[in-house]
């Protein structure tokens, strides 16, 4: 009978231990499903997303290529457009041929480009298995979006 209570209690140990690590898990595996760039828990002063509209003020003319090797940070606005930042200091607005839906739930995007080179008309974002042409870059003024709290 001693026995029998001591496997029972081991048991018990046991299911309490595993509950604790499924507690323990729940906030990483639900911080893994929030979109990019939604890692702080939203406040009464909290900014809305930037919009299209909202980079396109800060845009300082057409490029015709840039080197996607320094690309440290992106953000989607809308199906339609991705900004990518190469430095503090340099961003630019990516318009897509179309809407590239698996932006809105991407964590990281790929810049498919010839010798690492964003050329519109023959460069993409890709995420997973979907390419996203870009039809038009855009050089944006960074260091206005920062001064401004757009990023």
């Amino acid at each position: 009978m001693q026995q029998s209570s001591m496997s029972e209690s081991a048991k018990l140990f046991m299911r309490l231990a595993g509950i604790i690590g499924l507690l323990a898990l729940t906030p990483a595996v639900s911080s893994c499903a929030h979109p990019r760039g939604d890692d702080s828990e939203p406040s009464a002063s909290a900014r809305p997303a930037a919009t299209a509209a909202d980079y396109r003020r800060y845009i300082r003319g057409n490029v015709h290529a840039f080197s996607s090797a320094r690309v440290y940070d992106w953000n989607a606005p809308d199906p339609s457009h991705v900004v990518v930042w190469t430095s503090p200091a340099e961003a630019y607005l990516l318009t897509l041929s179309g809407a590239c839906f698996g932006l809105e739930n991407a964590h990281t995007i790929f810049l498919a480009a010839e010798d690492g080179t964003v050329r519109p008309g023959s460069a993409a974002v890709a995420i997973g298995a979907e390419r996203c042409r870009i039809q038009f870059v855009d050089r944006l003024d960074a260091r206005a979006m920062k001064a401004d709290g757009v990023h």
